[in-house]
C-alpha cells in the first residue's frame, strides 16, 4: 500500500510539472495578438464619393503610427476582433496633429489564396480628434468641420508567406461627421495611404 501511494503521489507531481509547463509555453491572452503600423499618404477634403471619379489631393497628408491588439476570435478564428490607437501628424497645408484613440476594428483572414499570398481585410470605426479644426475642412466646407469627429477606416493587408508577421498595408483613413450626428458635419477629409504592419 505504501508503494502504491507513492507511485499515486509520483504520477500526480509529473502532471502537475507538465500543466505548469505546457501553461508557461502557452502565452495569455494579453501576450499575443498585438500589432504595430505605420502608413502615409495624401488628403483630400472633397465628398467621399468623388474620389473615384474626380480626384482632387493637394499639397497635404498624413503619416501615422497605430497600435493595435486583438479582442478575440469568432468563426473558427476567421474574424478577429482588435482595438487600436493611431497617433497622426499632418503636414503640408496643414500641420495639426491629430488622435484616434478609441478605434474598434473587425478583421476577416480567410481567403482562399492565402496559402500563396496571405491576405487579410479590415473595416473599422471610432473618435477622431484634432487639436484644432483642420483648415482644409473649413475651407472646402465653409467651416463645416469640427475637432472631434466619426473615424472610419478600411484596411488590406498582404503578406509573404516565409514572412507572415510582415505585410504590406494599403489604408482608408476618413474623418466624417456621420452623416451630420456629429456637430452637423457630413463629411470632412479622407486620405488613401500605404504603409507596413508587423504582427507581434
Amino acid at each position: 500500500m505504501r508503494y502504491i501511494l507513492l507511485f499515486f503521489c509520483f504520477l500526480v507531481g509529473q502532471n502537475a510539472l507538465a500543466l505548469k509547463n505546457c501553461q508557461q509555453s502557452e502565452p495569455s491572452w494579453w501576450d499575443k495578438g498585438w500589432a504595430v503600423t505605420v502608413f502615409s499618404g495624401p488628403l483630400t477634403s472633397q465628398t467621399s464619393s468623388k474620389i473615384i471619379s474626380d480626384a482632387d489631393f493637394g499639397d497635404s497628408g498624413i503619416i501615422a503610427l497605430a497600435g493595435a491588439k486583438k479582442l478575440g476570435s469568432v468563426l473558427c478564428d476567421r474574424l478577429d476582433f482588435e482595438y487600436e490607437a493611431q497617433a497622426v501628424q499632418h503636414f503640408g497645408e496643414q500641420t495639426h496633429f491629430e488622435l484616434n484613440p478609441i478605434v474598434i476594428v473587425a478583421r476577416w483572414r480567410d481567403f482562399p489564396w492565402n496559402d500563396s499570398l496571405p491576405t487579410t481585410f479590415a473595416i473599422g470605426d471610432g473618435l477622431s480628434i484634432a487639436t484644432q479644426k483642420p483648415k482644409l475642412e473649413k475651407k472646402r466646407r465653409k467651416d463645416e468641420s469640427a475637432k472631434t469627429l466619426n473615424y472610419v477606416m478600411a484596411e488590406l493587408t498582404f503578406s509573404l508567406p516565409c514572412e507572415k508577421h510582415w505585410a504590406f498595408v494599403l489604408r482608408y483613413h476618413h474623418r466624417s461627421g456621420m452623416f451630420g450626428v456629429f456637430h452637423g458635419v457630413h463629411d470632412a477629409s479622407t486620405v488613401l495611404a500605404a504603409g507596413v504592419k508587423y504582427w507581434f
